[in-house]
């Protein structure tokens, strides 16, 4: 299973993009906040729906899958049951630019 480590950025880092006719499949979070204080950390689904007759350009949507909040000094580990699904581009985001804080997301396509 591929993994990659974002660190918090108040700009959406790119963790992976979801190849074309597959699905995205988050089953590992991991966050490791060594910051001074709490980080809210939230996982985004980033695409632009086909297009149609009706709608010929589709705007870029963001859905967010997961938002989880580490206090100071804390990890959170989650092997997620199931899994997260990634449709586009999957995104982090925090709500504070910190590179004591490291995200870790375990993903596979299907």
């Amino acid at each position: 299973m591929p993994s990659v480590v974002v660190t918090a950025n108040t700009s959406a880092q790119t963790a992976f993009t979801t190849p074309t006719n597959k699905i995205g499949k988050i089953t590992f979070l991991e966050i490791d906040n060594q910051h001074t204080a709490a980080i809210k950390i939230t996982i985004q689904d980033v695409f632009t729906p086909t297009a149609t007759v009706g709608v010929p350009l589709p705007s870029e949507v963001t859905v967010t899958r997961k938002v989880i909040t580490v206090a100071n000094g804390q990890s959170y580990s989650e092997r997620i049951e199931g899994y997260i699904e990634i449709i586009g581009t999957c995104k982090v985001l925090a709500d504070t630019t910190s590179t004591d804080c490291n995200i870790t997301i375990g993903y596979e396509f299907e």
